[in-house]
């Protein structure tokens, strides 16, 4: 496996699949499907508040609304801030499910691809089976993964964002380019280890959190070029997906009739369940190309292993 790149990667994939199709249908009727209906569902929603926020007229003239006399609002504007504390809710109504579904996803479809690679039998219920025992790892590598992701993203973002705006004045705007483009390569990389690092909280006993996420940076040295470029072919592939459905679907902006809207939106949700049951598969295989790479036991260190080790630990010092 060590010898795998990209289009090898796609392949041992596509393999995979359709070799236990029977399994991966019914972890994407499952998780899958539901997970992919709330994140159309969030697009739709967010549509809506946000028009209702950034609305330009209320059907009445604004008027002033004084409030204790050191304020000038005007009605609208109150009208603005109900809506977004709406739209932040529903945000958060959203993301509770998303990552249950998302935990549940990462975790059934790394373990069924590590039953593959292990010559184990794999069923449904046992995939289901196995997220009591890792559940709170992946949630705690999922939670460092986050805030890492916030850190970078918002808070170093923002202040790039402020300094930029002075960079991209006059004779500096050369330095602010390589500035952004170094920013959006940390993005990547921070990507492409923390996904990582969710399959190795599945598979691996006793890491998780940052453990996870050193050993992730460990693994993908030596396939880092093959784990970006997959990771921008399928950031691409999500990007034209949400495009065709927010201009298509959601905002209509070609007047389309019902039908070919409803039409629209059903191939894009097929795409999109698609696009996260490859993507999920995918991830699975380049942690097990990365310890090939690096000539690890697939086995080894093993979670999935423990209770067999266990066991066999307890005959040892049973007295003959």
């Amino acid at each position: 496996m060590k010898l795998l790149g990209f289009c090898g990667i796609l392949k041992e994939t596509f393999k995979l699949i359709f070799s236990h199709k029977k399994l991966f249908t019914q972890i994407t009727l499952a998780f899958i499907i539901p997970l992919s209906l709330i994140f159309q569902a969030n697009m739709i929603t967010s549509h809506l508040l946000i028009s209702k926020i950034f609305e330009e007229k209320d059907s009445l003239e604004p008027t002033d609304f004084n409030i204790y006399k050191y304020s000038n609002l005007k009605f609208s504007n109150l009208k603005s801030f109900k809506w977004a504390a709406y739209w932040v809710l529903t945000q958060i109504a959203y993301f509770i499910p998303i990552l249950i579904l998302s935990l549940l996803c990462a975790s059934t479809v790394a373990y069924s691809v590590f039953c593959n690679y292990t010559a184990k039998d794999v069923t449904f219920k046992k995939t289901i089976a196995i997220v009591p025992k890792i559940w709170k790892k992946v949630l705690c590598t999922f939670l460092v993964s986050f805030g890492i992701v916030f850190l970078y993203e918002y808070v170093l973002g923002a202040i790039l964002a402020f300094i930029l705006g002075f960079l991209f004045k006059g004779f500096t705007t050369i330095i602010a380019v390589v500035i952004l483009i170094l920013y959006l390569a940390g993005s990547i990389y921070i990507t492409v280890i923390w996904h990582l690092g969710i399959v190795v909280s599945v598979l691996e006993q006793n890491v998780y959190g940052i453990k996870a996420i050193k050993k992730s940076k460990n693994l993908v040295k030596g396939k880092f070029g093959v784990a970006v470029g997959m990771l921008l072919v399928f950031s691409v592939c999500s990007v034209a997906i949400d495009a065709v459905f927010q201009n298509f679907v959601v905002r209509d902006d070609l007047s389309l009739d019902w039908g070919i809207r409803i039409g629209i939106g059903i191939f894009c949700f097929i795409l999109l369940l698609l696009l996260i049951l490859f993507g999920l598969v995918v991830q699975t295989v380049i942690y097990f190309v990365c310890k090939s790479y690096l000539n690890e036991d697939f086995a080894a260190n093993s979670a999935m292993n423990a209770p067999q080790q266990k066991a066999t630990a307890v005959q040892e010092q049973l007295p003959v």
